[in-house]
């Protein structure tokens, strides 16, 4: 008789010591010990299992929880009722780790290919749409190998250090750098050191792009050497005062590049010129282009916004967490069936792509590094808190000490994959977040998940055409999406400023780093003629870098929030000013 998935028992949460001294395994009981067995004899033990038994093919899982939408009535038989927890080294059916592997992937997705939509398109180098689609594909095939080891995890030769965390955590490209890569970008533009034409249009700048991945992966060694300082000396350094300040302004930031693509683009038609072929966005060539603004571009995007809104609201277990995916997915259908996609692009992709199908010239900018340092320091304190986060949802003691060995795992396997990243083109790949929430609402922590998650992200990536058909998609639909990412983004930053006690010298501490940080974002170029130029190669360089570490909001805040959070002292606890409503009444 099957049992429903109420009566299953919940798995109560792993001991670290525990893991440590069972094989890792994948399942709702413990797998088999194959201690003593070959490797392959094992592997062929499990694949029998899963593919030849009930239990391993679909276990007795109740699956319509996961497709039932949250609408009265069909949501009354799942209202309310504990969902079974399967711990990081259970074994689930490979249905549901089908299942759940789609899921995961779609809640990445939508975060994986924003980035190079925006460092390589018309806010960053400009790059041609078959650049920009391969950089897509490089994005996700990186973020499902690099998740692949960072779930599996793996001891540094002969140390007690390791990389990756040994969790269902995932990773993908940084949007802490796009800000810096995009004021880099526009400032080479800017200097005629990226080519422009006769007409003032920006030509693609693939030698900027190289020095941006090149001064990456140089400067992310930095990251490395600060993983392996103690989780606790890095949160007094970075307190959460620091990194929600700093989530705040790169959320804020961001939302300007979102808001721009969302009415229309960010190119030259963003001005809306009376001539030329950019008199319409994108530009006249485009099917059915319309000047930037116009109600119809607006009306892609809110598609995308409100069928996020929707699944949701409404939506079922399986794609709710993938809502901003499937927002895109149904803006795209709309927007071909309404004619704005030219599907030229997507009929001239090969059939398959894979890294280094392009490659662009490495190099060195010294006007990257002082602004990398400070995305190191963002990335830094945001792995940490994501690290920490997917070990609570998982059922972890998040107070042993083997926590701490996870979360120096995924810090270092931040910064190695930072440095890896840009020599296979793309950008730094860090701790995504966005699987959490995923954990939290399926009770599924188990790796097996995450290591189909990571198949289908190599698979999607693969697929050059699944690339070449988000750049094909209009600006609009992808302002859609962007926007409610880089909201998300400011909200993370609220959160953490929630959990901050709100003392006089925090209080000061916020108000000096954020006068620069909300400066920057309301008059982005006030600081542009604060150095003269001139003066040598490597003068100009440290200048440049100072101006631009100052013209990115998040940079400046980090570096004065840290700075005055180090050289002002803590209060005594007597002197915290009481929480207004918490003294006691006479009457």
């Amino acid at each position: 008789m099957t049992t429903s998935s109420s009566d299953i028992k919940a798995v109560p949460p792993t001991d670290e010591k525990q893991i440590a001294s069972e094989p890792p395994s994948v399942s709702s009981s413990r797998a088999p010990d194959h201690s003593q067995s070959s490797f392959f004899k094992a592997a062929f033990d499990e694949t029998k299992f899963l593919l030849t038994t009930k239990e391993g093919l679909i276990g007795d899982y109740d699956y319509a929880y996961l497709l039932t939408p949250n609408i009265p009535p069909f949501n009354k038989k799942y209202k309310d009722r504990k969902q079974p927890f399967f711990g990081i080294d259970d074994r689930i059916p490979l249905l549901l780790t089908l299942l759940l592997g789609i899921q995961h992937a779609l809640s990445m997705i939508g975060g994986a290919v924003s980035p190079p939509l925006l460092v390589a398109g018309a806010s960053g180098a400009n790059l041609s749409p078959d650049e920009i689609s391969y950089l897509v594909s490089a994005s996700l095939i990186l973020s499902g190998i690099f998740s692949f080891f960072q779930i599996a995890r793996f001891r540094i030769f002969n140390t007690g250090l390791w990389i990756g965390t040994g969790m269902l955590s995932v990773v993908g490209e940084s949007f802490a750098v796009v800000p810096i890569a995009q004021g880099f970008l526009a400032n080479e533009y800017a200097a005629g050191r990226c080519p422009t034409s006769a007409n003032g249009q920006k030509l693609p700048c693939r030698k900027a792009y190289g020095q941006l991945i090149g001064t990456v992966a140089v400067v992310m060694c930095f990251q490395i050497a600060m993983s392996l300082v103690k989780p606790q000396v890095l949160r007094k350094i970075f307190p959460k005062l620091v990194s929600g300040m700093v989530m705040l302004c790169i959320g804020a930031g961001l939302v300007s590049s979102g808001m721009k693509n969302w009415a229309g683009g960010s190119g030259p038609c963003m001005l809306r010129p009376t001539t030329g072929i950019f008199i319409d966005c994108p530009n006249i060539h485009a099917p059915k282009p319309l000047p930037w603004g116009h109600p119809k571009f607006l009306g892609l995007g809110f598609i995308v916004y409100i069928t996020i809104l929707i699944v949701e609201v409404w939506g079922s277990p399986l794609v709710r967490n993938g809502s901003v995916a499937v927002g895109l997915l149904f803006g795209a259908i709309v927007a071909s069936a309404t004619g704005y996609i030219d599907r030229s692009t997507i009929n001239a992709a090969p059939a398959g792509t894979f890294l280094w199908t392009h490659t662009f010239p490495l190099g060195v900018s010294g006007a990257l590094v002082l602004p990398l340092i400070a995305c190191c320091i963002t990335t830094l304190v945001s792995c940490l808190g994501d690290v920490v986060a997917t070990a609570e949802v998982s059922g972890l003691d998040i107070d042993g000490q083997g926590v701490d060995a996870r979360v120096q795992g995924g810090l270092t396997a931040d910064g190695v994959w930072s440095v890896l990243a840009p020599l296979a083109t793309t950008t730094p790949m860090v701790c995504f977040a966005q699987n959490i929430g995923v954990i939290s609402l399926t009770g599924c922590a188990s790796r097996r998940a995450g290591y189909a998650c990571c198949m289908f992200m190599i698979l999607a990536g693969v697929a050059s055409r699944f690339g070449a058909s988000i750049v094909a998609l209009p600006s609009s639909v992808i302002g859609g999406m962007t926007t409610f990412l880089f909201t998300s983004i400011i909200i993370s930053g609220l959160s953490i400023l929630s959990k901050v006690k709100w003392t006089p010298r925090n209080r000061f501490i916020a108000t000096a780093a954020l006068v620069f940080g909300f400066s920057d974002l309301v008059v982005p170029d006030w600081a542009t003629y604060l150095f003269p130029s001139g003066g040598g190669v490597g003068l100009q360089g440290f200048k440049d870098g100072l101006t631009l570490v100052i013209k990115t909001s998040y940079c400046i805040v980090a570096f004065v929030g840290v700075i005055l959070n180090a050289i002002i002292p803590e209060p005594p606890e007597d002197d915290v000013l009481p929480v207004k409503g918490s003294e006691k009444r006479d009457d």
